[in-house]
């Protein structure tokens, strides 16, 4: 037995089963402003623009004493990784990690290299201690309890304090 939703209705609220679809008109013929085809596949492979840098190392259990960064080759950040204790590394290994890698470009449209470099534990542990102190040293200059006024601002203070102390309103006038 067949169950019908539609018994008992008017033929005109029976609902009609929608017209088929219509075909698709014809696919347009693409064209190419190239004159020879190229292969989109072998463009993608290589692409060097957006290519990521590796950041593994190899073997890093071998090198439990250093730390490394990857720092561009441009002489500011060879001054600044100098400062904080850091060397390019030497390692022939390492250093064909890096070999024919763009990192990216400089202000003036240069090419620049990534650089290995690193840096022996020990002076990366001075180094964020004299940090750690700086920053120490940074908020207890801002902390008002720890602040030392001089002898003269300490009685100016005291004497806005006294005047704002016996500071008293009329009422009626208000």
């Amino acid at each position: 037995m067949n169950f019908d939703p539609y018994a008992g209705l008017p033929p005109n609220l029976v609902p009609t089963p929608p017209a088929a679809m219509p075909e698709a008109p014809g696919v347009p013929e693409t064209r190419s402003p190239f004159v020879k085809p190229l292969d989109a596949s072998t463009i993608i492979d290589n692409l060097s623009l957006d290519r990521e840098l590796v950041l593994f190392i190899p073997n890093r259990d071998k090198y439990p004493q250093h730390e490394f960064r990857i720092i561009n080759d441009t002489p500011q950040e060879y001054a600044d990784a100098a400062r904080k204790g850091f060397q390019p590394v030497d390692d022939p290994e390492l250093v064909r990690l890096f070999e024919g890698k763009v990192s990216g470009t400089d202000k003036t449209g240069k090419v620049t290299k990534p650089v290995l470099v690193a840096r022996p534990l020990a002076v990366g542990d001075a180094v964020r201690k004299q940090i750690a102190q700086r920053v120490d040293n940074l908020k207890s200059s801002m902390d008002p309890k720890r602040r030392k006024l001089n002898v003269g601002d300490a009685e100016k203070y005291a004497s806005i304090v006294d005047s704002l102390s016996n500071f008293s309103i009329d009422r009626r006038n208000i």
